[in-house]
């Protein structure tokens, strides 16, 4: 029995040393304890993405429990109060199967098999957000476009400002699509929240959803440029504690909408490419396919299959883009140019902080959809309760491997990558 219990904890055992030597020993080792050190110095840099990520838990928390309290019976959303664990067994399937092609189908539907997979798409969406979106901006989006349209400390004249010194005869029209989907990104909580019962029975519900789509998508494309003019300010912070200087929240923010106007253009191409590989498949099939669920299953399976890696996969290749935008305010060509020649120099080292990324931010998806699994999901109260636990072991990791990413860029661009004392202060 004791050599049986010795065995169990060789493996972790092993993981743990193995960590600590790959954790040690990389050539970005340096990079990440800057981002620690930056997280020590600078704590709204996790808490930003935390209360963010903690808004949309609780706004999708409490819209089930007040359906659950509202709604009859046989339409109450499941909610079980009894807090266990508990994995599925293996389907029987796998037993049964008659042939490879069997097999792999009841494989395929296994609920482990699902976790595995979620977790690595959620992973390599985590991977990329870094280099693109880090935090969940929704609900709050729809304030944040609010306080937009009544220029909050002058804000909103500071991007049109921006945005006409960058754009000149365009500036009209970006400006106006940004309004467009900040109006989108108001109506979507309502549309989407506790109104949907009284909007029911106003509107045919199948009306509803279909035509909720093109809000839905508008909606997320403000969500997107407001989390993408967090992320510029929090590579701001970042790089002011690099370089010893002082600010202050307005003038760091104002400085961060004045930078998001050249990081626009790579923000647009992301949005263009989003737009054509998941929202308007999704919209068309709602609008136009809504009577074919096989159409339906057939988008849906697309999405995460090949549309949503596909285009994480884009954004972790062009990972340079958006942050040589916001420190250089070059255009799109020379920010290209400039990528080109960072992997040209630094590949070994940006491959080395994307395995250290991957791996902490794929596992701690892993963890999450696993704990789901056993929980019986998020519509239990240990679900429940996790769904508030992971926003802020989510934004932690983000926010300090955001640090890392912006340390290890300037480290690079200095040819400083291997002082550990870069950073004095």
């Amino acid at each position: 029995m004791s050599a049986i219990f010795q065995r169990q904890w060789l493996l972790p055992l092993g993981v743990m040393l193995g960590y600590v030597i790959l954790m040690g020993m990389n050539p970005v080792r340096h990079c990440l304890l800057d981002g620690l050190r930056s997280l020590q110095r600078y704590h709204r840099l996790w808490a930003i993405p935390a209360g963010l990520g903690l808004c949309y838990a609780l706004f999708h928390a409490g819209l089930t429990l007040f359906f659950y309290s509202v709604l009859p019976i046989e339409q109450q959303p499941a909610f079980g109060w009894k807090i266990s664990w508990a994995i599925p067994p293996w389907t029987s399937h796998l037993s049964e199967a008659h042939s490879l092609r069997d097999w792999l189908a009841a494989l395929f539907a296994d609920p482990r098999w699902q976790v595995l997979r979620s977790a690595a798409l959620d992973g390599i969406e985590s991977v990329a957000g870094l280099f693109n979106n880090v935090v969940t901006t929704f609900p709050l989006s729809a304030i944040a476009a609010v306080l937009l349209l009544v220029n909050w400390e002058d804000h909103h004249s500071t991007l049109r400002k921006a945005l006409r010194n960058r754009f000149r005869r365009w500036a009209s029209l970006v400006h106006a699509g940004i309004l467009l989907c900040a109006l989108s990104a108001i109506v979507a909580p309502i549309l989407f929240g506790p109104s949907l019962i009284y909007l029911n029975r106003v509107a045919p519900g199948l009306t509803l959803v279909r035509w909720s789509a093109l809000i839905d998508w508008l909606s997320s494309l403000f969500a997107y440029l407001f989390g993408v003019g967090v992320q510029v300010y929090l590579i701001l912070i970042v790089y002011t504690w690099l370089r010893g200087l002082n600010w202050t929240s307005v003038h760091l923010m104002d400085l961060a909408i004045r930078r998001f106007s050249f990081v626009v253009k790579w923000a647009a191409v992301v949005m263009a490419f989003s737009s054509l590989l998941i929202d308007l498949p999704r919209v068309s099939a709602l609008l136009f396919r809504f009577d074919d669920p096989l159409y339906l299953n057939h988008t849906l399976a697309y999405t995460d299959c090949v549309a949503r890696p596909l285009l994480a996969l884009l954004l972790i290749f062009f990972s340079t883009m958006q942050i040589t935008l916001t420190f250089h305010s070059e255009t799109l060509g020379k920010a290209l140019e400039h990528h080109w020649q960072f992997l040209r120099r630094f590949w070994w080292q940006l491959l080395w902080f994307l395995l250290i990324a991957a791996i902490h931010l794929m596992g701690l998806a892993f963890v999450n959809r696993w704990l789901l699994l056993g929980f019986g999901g998020e519509t239990t109260s240990a679900g429940f309760v996790w769904s508030f636990t992971y926003p802020l072991l989510a934004a932690f990791l983000a926010a300090w491997l955001l640090s890392s990413w912006v340390s290890l860029y300037k480290r690079c661009e200095t040819g400083r990558l291997e002082a550990p004392d870069w950073i004095p202060f």
